[in-house]
C-alpha cells in the first residue's frame, strides 16, 4: 500500500472507530437524560460556562440576549405608542367624516331652501305681474278706487309694476294727497 492509502485508512479509522461512536453515545446518553428529567442544554450552558475558552462565549450570549430583549421591550413600547396614535387618528377621522356628513346635509337643506324661495319669488312675481295685467286692463277710475283702499306700501308696489302711462293715468285719478305721497316715494326708490 502507498503512503496515501495508509493516511487515508487512519482517517477512516479515526471517524469508523472513534468519533461516530463518541459523538453517538453523547446523543444517546443526552436522550436518556432527557427522559429522566434532567435539563440537558441548561446542564451544558453551566459546564460550559466554567470552561476558560467556552465561558466567553457564553457570557457573551447572555449580553447579546439583554440587548436583544431591551431591543424587544423598545419595540413594544413604539408598537402600544403606534397603536395609540393609530387608535387617535381613527377618532379624528370618524369625527371629520361626521362633521363632513353634517356640512353635507346643512347644505342639502340650504339647497332645498333655496329652491322653494326661488319658487315663492318665482310665483310672487307672476302674481305681481298679473295684478300689473289686471289693472292696465281696468280703467284708471276704478283702479284709483281699488289703490285708495290699500295700504300705502302695498299701493306703491302695485302702482311701480305699471306701465308709466298707465300709473300717470291712475295718478291723476286718486286724491292729491295720497297721489302726492306715492309719487314722493317712487321718486325715492
Amino acid at each position: 500500500m502507498s503512503e496515501n492509502e495508509k493516511a487515508y485508512s487512519k482517517i477512516q479509522w479515526f471517524f469508523l472507530v472513534i468519533l461516530i461512536p463518541t459523538i453517538f453515545a453523547v446523543i444517546l446518553f443526552a436522550v436518556v437524560l432527557s427522559f429522566i428529567g434532567i435539563d440537558v442544554v441548561e446542564r451544558a450552558k453551566q459546564v460550559g460556562s466554567s470552561l476558560p475558552f467556552v465561558s466567553e462565549y457564553f457570557v457573551e450570549e447572555e449580553e447579546g440576549k439583554e440587548d436583544v430583549q431591551a431591543t424587544i421591550a423598545n419595540l413594544e413600547v413604539t408598537i402600544t405608542e403606534q397603536e395609540a396614535e393609530i387608535e387617535q387618528l381613527k377618532r379624528e377621522l370618524e369625527a371629520r367624516l361626521e362633521e363632513k356628513s353634517t356640512i353635507e346635509n346643512e347644505r342639502n337643506q340650504l339647497e332645498q331652501r333655496l329652491a322653494v324661495q326661488t319658487e315663492l319669488a318665482k310665483e310672487t312675481q307672476q302674481e305681481l305681474d298679473e295684478i300689473a295685467l289686471t289693472y292696465e286692463s281696468m280703467s284708471a277710475k276704478k283702479a284709483a278706487a281699488i289703490i285708495t283702499e290699500l295700504e300705502l306700501e302695498e299701493a306703491l308696489l302695485h302702482i311701480s309694476l305699471l306701465s308709466t302711462e298707465s300709473k300717470a293715468a291712475i295718478l291723476e285719478k286718486l286724491e292729491g294727497a295720497k297721489a302726492a305721497e306715492i309719487m314722493s316715494r317712487l321718486a325715492n326708490q
